[in-house]
This record gives C-alpha cells, structure tokens and sequence, in this order.
C-alpha cells in the first residue's frame, strides 16, 4: 500500500510539472506571436506609408519638391528622404587597345573629375572587334551613362561611323586630327552629338619648328606605323606636303614588324642611305617620330638605329629624364590633350555647352620638350629660342631642369 501510494504521490507531482512547463511554452509561444505580429503590421505600415508617399504632419508641406526641383522626397516610415532627382554622372570610356599613351590619358581624366565632379562613376570597356558587338555597346550605353569618351583614333573613328548623330554626347581623347581623318568637315564643330580635341600640330607649324631647330635642313626620315593609317593620313602627308612645297625631301620610314623588309632595323637602314645620298654627313637630315604609339615605346632601338641622327617626336611625352628618350619634341602631350577632353566633358555634362558646338580642340602653343643628355650624345647644338619656348627641358645627366614651364631646383 504504502508503495502504491508513493506512486501515485510522484505521479501526481510530474502531471503538475508537466502542466506548468507546458503552461509556460504555450504562454513564451503566445508572446512570441503577439511580437511578431506586431513588427509585421509595423513593416506593412512602413512600406504602405513609403508606397502612399503621404507627407508627415511633423514637417512643413511647402518642403515637398515641385516637379522642376533639384530634389526628389520620399517618404518611408518615419523619416523622409531626399535626394537628387538625376543619378550620379556615369561616364563611359572606350579604349582602342592597350597603350601607354592611353594609360596617361586616362588617368588625367580620372585626375580632373575626381577634383571637378567627384561623385562621377566610370565604365572603361575596350573598343569590340566588330561592328555589331560596337552597337550593341553604344546602344546599352544610352541606359546607362551620360558621356562616352573614345580613347584613340581608332577608337575615335570606329565610333563615329557607327553613332554619328546618336542620342549620347561622344568626345574623343588622344586621337589624330578629325578634319584630315574625314570625320568632320570643319573645325569649328560637329553639329552634332560629337565633339573633337586633336594630338596634331599643322604640318606648317611643325616644319617652321624643324627650321628653326635645323635652319640648313634638307631631308626629314618620318617614322610611322605602317598599320597606323591615322598616323599616316593626318601626320605624314600632310607634313610631306609642305616639307616638299619647300624643297625639303622626305624619306618614308614605315614599320611593320609582321613582315620582314618592314621591320624597324631594316627599314631605319634604308632610310638612312636615303637620307646620305644629298647629306653624305647627315648634318642637314633629322629624324620625325609620329604619334604611332607603336614605335613610341621603341625610341630606345630607333635611337640605335639612327646614326646619331636628331630624333624629334610629335609627342612630348617620350622626350624624358632617361638614356631612351627622343632629342626634342614639339606636339601636343598626351596630359594637356586628354586635360582639355576632361574639360569638354565637364561642360557637356553640366550642361553648359551643346556638344556639336565646341570647336576641334587644338593646343597652342605646342608643348616643347628638350633632353640635353641626347643633345650631347649626338653633338648637336640646341637654339637658345627653343629652350626659351620649352616646357619641359631635361640636364645632361637628366636631371629635371624646367617642368611645365618652371625651374626646378636640383636637389
């Protein structure tokens, strides 16, 4: 007895426990719902609110935007948000190929809108190897940016043939002279949705600095890339034209290292037999570097090749502190070029400007740049009014002495 009585005490005893723990799980269960039902209706309330847009009665009405405003409101839950009604400016950029000459273009339009427009995103794509992956490009580019810079002439002259006309305002960066690429008829603009700068000196402007640099000059050895047609139509012809109109012979050095009577070696031999045929000394013979970019990062081998001949490039950027660097230069860099892009685009985009309007952008007067150290490799005398005009002017151990047109201090 006593024993069944002990088991029916303890039985009793676990039922209330029972009944107490699931008493609590059933009540944790209950308050647990009634929180979640309640951060659910908040939400729903949030959203409705957000979806209602209706305006607090806690801030004045009179701050709602008007539909011309450079500010949109939204309402959600408790708070409103303002912000801008046009996204953040989105700029695409496509790049011809890989270049040096791109890399600093590029960057010295990171440089001036990270100063100007800070907020400005960009899309670097490399230029599609074929028209219709092109189009597909520009035409999803019309959703989502706001300018298309093209870096290069080739960039620069496949776009145009393809979005002349087009809904997004373009601008080349880097590119040759787009009247003499045929692109456009004039220099004064586009009058369309395309605007223009230009790496090109007049061939008039180039051959009166050679002059003044060589005032007995008889012959000038233009080097271009013989794949480079924007090269050859905007640089080498035009500057054959006038130097011929003056008595003065040009000899063609054109390289192309796919086929074996083209290549750099070769082709520098030939050219400077030419040249010794009326100039057995070559002191009245120079060397004209184009803006291929190609052989621009070859000044090393061409100075090798030369004989000690001057070599000026129509690019400053390859005149430089270093034993590889070009004698002289008179052009347009690729930094002051891609600056006044950078400028353009900054007026495009905040509306200042319409883009056909803006005229070819040309650099005057051109960025002169002199390395003393090739200077006295070669035992050629430089005019004193060339270095008065130089930018940029390098020692004969090449240390810096003039940059941007200021001296610098040895240290």
């Amino acid at each position: 007895m006593n024993c069944l009585a002990n088991t029916t005490d303890l039985t009793a005893k676990l039922f209330t426990m029972v009944t107490r723990i699931g008493s609590r799980i059933l009540w944790s269960a209950v308050i647990g719902f009634s929180i979640m039902s309640a951060f659910l209706v908040s939400t729903a309330l949030a959203s409705t609110s957000a979806e209602s847009g209706d305006w607090p009665n806690w801030i004045g009405k009179d701050l709602q935007p008007a539909p011309s405003s450079h500010w949109q409101a939204d309402v959600v839950g408790e708070s409103v948000t303002f912000s801008p009604t046009q996204a953040l400016p989105k700029v695409l950029v496509i790049v011809s190929r890989k270049a040096t000459s791109y890399d600093i273009a590029l960057k010295t339009l990171l440089s001036v809108y990270s100063r100007e427009l800070p907020q400005t995103q960009w899309i670097v794509k490399q230029l599609p190897s074929n028209p219709i992956a092109l189009a597909a490009l520009l035409k999803q580019a019309e959703k989502k940016v706001n300018l298309i810079y093209t870096l290069g002439s080739k960039a620069t002259v496949e776009v145009r043939n393809l979005y002349a006309g087009g809904k997004l305002p373009v601008i080349s960066v880097n590119a040759k002279d787009p009247v003499q690429l045929g692109l456009i008829d004039k220099y004064s603009g586009s009058g369309d949705n395309f605007a223009f700068t230009s790496l090109n000196l007049p061939a008039d402007v180039i051959l009166s600095f050679m002059k003044r640099f060589n005032p007995s000059l008889k012959n000038i050895g233009i080097l271009y890339a013989n794949t480079n047609r924007s090269a050859y139509l905007t640089q080498f012809l035009p500057l054959k034209a006038v130097a011929e109109q003056a008595g003065i012979k040009i000899v063609p050095v054109a390289v192309d290292e796919s086929m074996a009577d083209l290549k750099l070696d070769l082709a520098m031999g030939r050219a400077i037999a030419d040249l010794k045929e009326n100039d057995p000394q070559l002191d009245h013979s120079l060397l004209w570097l184009t803006g291929s970019s190609s052989l621009l990062s070859r000044v090393d081998e061409i100075n090798r090749y030369s004989q000690k001949l001057a070599l000026i490039s129509a690019v400053p950027d390859v005149v430089n502190q270093s034993q590889d660097s070009a004698l002289m230069s008179f052009g347009v860099s690729f930094v002051n070029n891609a600056h006044q892009a950078a400028i353009y685009g900054l007026q495009v985009i905040n509306d200042q400007v319409d883009v056909g309007d803006l005229p070819v952008g040309v650099i005057s007067p051109p960025d002169i740049a002199i390395s003393f150290q090739q200077a006295q490799r070669i035992k050629q005398k430089v005019p004193f009014v060339l270095m008065e005009m130089a930018s940029d002017v390098y020692g004969v151990n090449g240390t810096v002495i003039r940059m941007d047109g200021k001296p610098v201090k040895e240290r």
